[in-house]
């Protein structure tokens, strides 16, 4: 697909979806949307995504339980490379941003509006990530508004804008190991209209930049090397 379309792509109330491989070389407009305000979806799959030169997202997902995705490759786009919101059973193998989010606060991957959170209300982990790759643009992983219930299993985070990794008033979020080179710092922080940021695991060498938490989260847990200055409590 080439052009600036609104939504390249759109779904709602889609069961049972698969996408395969999928290349978008847009102008502007989003590549792959979810709808919010429309039927829920369960059990989608998504194989190789590819985005290029969208001005919104690459991809943006909503009220989706059960989500497999191999890998979303996102090139030169404006907000998000792999947005999850409000979606619950979600695997993804690779998500690889390079200059996305630029002058923003979304990067290449963002949890959001209550993404993992189970629907008992728990944060019981059910997302699974295997890598993230940033450089440059924007954030590198974000999450955020009453987000998590997450594992992401290894990260290669450098020379991003903004946050290389912000978490903001999320809880249960892992990050196991991988490295942060230069860019903004890795951040811990809270908003006062959500619950404090809570059960926060953080496996990361740091070099170039900052790690700082503020204000303290309950149950945060640091394992950090490399040359970056820490302020954590």
């Amino acid at each position: 697909m080439t052009g600036s379309p609104y939504f390249g792509l759109r779904f709602s109330g889609a069961n049972g979806l698969v996408l395969g491989k999928i290349t978008m070389n847009l102008s502007g407009g989003l590549g792959i949307r979810f709808d919010r305000d429309r039927a829920a979806q369960s059990n989608v799959k998504m194989d190789d995504i590819r985005v290029t030169g969208a001005g919104s997202h690459a991809v943006e997902t909503w009220n989706i339980d059960g989500l497999t995705i191999n890998q979303v490759i996102a090139r030169n786009v404006g907000e998000s490379g792999l947005l999850l919101q409000n979606s619950i059973n979600v695997k993804v193998g690779l998500v690889d941003g390079d200059n996305v989010g630029a002058g923003s606060g979304y990067g290449t991957l963002r949890f959001a509006n209550r993404n993992g959170r189970n629907a008992n209300g728990n944060y019981n982990t059910n997302v699974y990530i295997d890598k993230v790759k940033s450089r440059g643009g924007g954030r590198g992983i974000f999450c955020v508004s009453e987000s998590g219930g997450a594992v992401i299993t290894t990260v290669d985070l450098a020379d991003n804008g903004n946050n290389a990794v912000l978490i903001e008033n999320c809880y249960n979020l892992s990050i196991r190991g991988g490295t942060v080179n230069g860019g903004g710092e890795v951040r811990i922080s809270a908003r006062s209209e959500f619950a404090n940021t809570r059960d926060i695991w953080i496996t990361l060498k740091v070099d170039g930049t900052t790690v700082r938490e503020s204000p303290c989260a309950d149950n945060s847990n640091w394992t950090l090397t490399g040359n970056g200055a820490r302020n954590i409590c």
